[in-house]
């Protein structure tokens, strides 16, 4: 059977599950586990992912992710493939680790980003080993479980530095309020499934929302294919961003003149750090590239940016959010400009 199209949006949303090789365990104990964690955690930095949610079970995992620069299956590439040399190699197990390839859908994210972290947190308590639990037991099942991101979206002291928790922003006048209300949230379903939520993830072998989402995503899909062979491995064109939008969209923002971010020194200021992340993120050049359209600054430079901004030494995020949304605009409005000329 022909394998299902590949989805490839820049900075699209999309669940994704990995199962292990014949739905046998792919982690046995705390140190798997956490070998998992920390391998998760660089390649959301290596590859500028923002992760909404996560769970680790014992034979699969679900992300919901963000990708900006439309590159979902480096990322999971990269991913399950250092994990899986990691567990061979330690438990000498021969053979595939994960069974074919990941899958992932699109999510409609005004319409069901929330409902998809809640069916990822609940995870735990969906296995036949709580089928028999009451649901005060099911919710201290779920309380307690320590390997999914559940635990940092209900109290700050879980928060974890490579999970963004943007879901909570307006669910709550206060991010205190927020967790409360998420917590009970989640809680509402400890016993009965959300069913519209299943009836959206059923409709669809591509994404998930309403059915106007649906149909507009399959259409897109069909429009590409050819009926050979290759389709088995379609993606939807990647669009890459100019050099001089992401300039033009940074100078407004900061008021300077977009000749300054390509002037070799530090007269931009923090204008360059933005530039080069956002550039990196966007235009799909290599660091060597981008490095040398800002001012001939070197790799080495590029990747300490990069590490300063993941690491929160730049307080950007604001700008970095408001900034990619002002980007897209003007790359829409550039492609719409090109093709009346």
């Amino acid at each position: 059977m022909a394998r299902s199209p590949r989805l490839n949006f820049p900075d699209a949303v999309y669940h994704v599950t990995s199962r292990g090789n014949g739905r046998t365990w792919i982690v046995c104990d705390d140190d798997d586990r956490g070998r998992f964690l920390r391998q998760l955690e660089d390649n959301v930095a290596t590859h500028a992912v923002r992760l909404y949610a996560w769970v680790l079970m014992d034979n699969h995992f679900h992300l919901l992710v963000r990708t900006p620069r439309a590159n979902l299956s480096q990322f999971m590439q990269r991913l399950n493939t250092s994990y899986a040399l990691y567990a061979r190699y330690k438990h000498g197990r021969p053979g595939h680790q994960f069974e074919a390839r990941f899958k992932a859908k699109l999510v409609e994210e005004e319409s069901y980003l929330l409902a998809v972290t809640r069916y990822i947190h609940l995870n735990p308590i969906k296995i036949a080993a709580c089928r028999h639990l009451s649901k005060a037991e099911r919710i201290r099942w779920l309380e307690g479980y320590r390997w999914s991101s559940y635990p940092g979206y209900v109290a700050k002291r879980n928060s974890q530095d490579f999970v963004c928790y943007d879901v909570l922003r307006e669910y709550g006048a206060t991010l205190a309020a927020a967790r409360r209300r998420y917590r009970a949230y989640v809680h509402a379903c400890v016993m009965e499934d959300d069913q519209p939520l299943l009836e959206a993830m059923r409709a669809s072998r591509y994404a998930i929302g309403e059915a106007t989402f649906i149909d507009e995503t399959e259409q897109r899909l069909g429009e590409l294919r050819t009926g050979r062979v290759q389709d088995k491995d379609l993606a939807l064109p990647v669009v890459t961003v100019a050099f001089d939008t992401i300039d033009r969209c940074v100078a407004e923002r900061y008021g300077i003149d977009p000749k300054q971010l390509k002037q070799h020194g530090r007269r931009a200021g923090m204008a360059k750090a933005v530039a080069v992340e956002l550039s990196c993120m966007l235009t799909g050049e290599s660091a060597r590239t981008v490095g040398l359209h800002y001012g001939g600054i070197s790799c080495s430079a590029v990747g300490n940016i990069r590490r300063k901004v993941r690491e929160g030494q730049f307080d950007i995020r604001s700008d970095l959010d408001h900034l990619l949304s002002r980007i897209r605009t003007a790359h829409v409005e550039s492609t719409a400009n090109e093709r009346k000329v």
